[in-house]
């Protein structure tokens, strides 16, 4: 088994290297990879927090928050692109300034963290009854 772990590890530490090499090269224009390249610390702090589980032995806990962290940068990005034109596409002339920042906002990064939060609450549930 603790040859497993040393494989999830290094499956997991690849896949989380992949995206935030992404970010700092071919997709730092985009939004959300942008402010993950700016931002590393949070995204290295982030990423630790499966390999800390994978050691703590929640190796389904892990996993779903390592893909919950990949996946959902860019699911996130792009849904919250996608949401950022919707929302500008109702701005009129005679908007109140705030009503035309908010409508300006980008929710790429709630979005991504719901997304984390969601796997990793399906990890716990999975792993809770894997172990019981």
């Amino acid at each position: 088994m603790k040859e497993n772990k040393y494989l999830y590890g290094i499956i997991e530490l690849f896949i989380l290297l992949a995206v935030i090499l992404l970010a700092f090269t071919s997709l730092n224009s985009e939004y959300l990879f942008g402010w993950a390249a700016h931002n590393w610390v949070f995204y290295l702090v982030l990423s630790l927090i499966p390999l800390t589980l994978l050691l703590l032995n929640k190796h389904i806990v892990s996993f779903l928050m390592t893909i919950g962290i990949s996946v959902g940068i860019f699911a996130a990005n792009y849904l919250g692109k996608i949401l950022r034109i919707h929302n500008m596409n109702k701005i009129v002339e005679g908007m109140q300034a705030e009503e035309v920042a908010r409508l300006y906002r980008n929710y790429g990064f709630s979005i991504w963290i719901a997304i984390i939060v969601v796997f990793l609450i399906l990890g716990i549930i999975m792993q809770t009854k894997i172990d019981h």
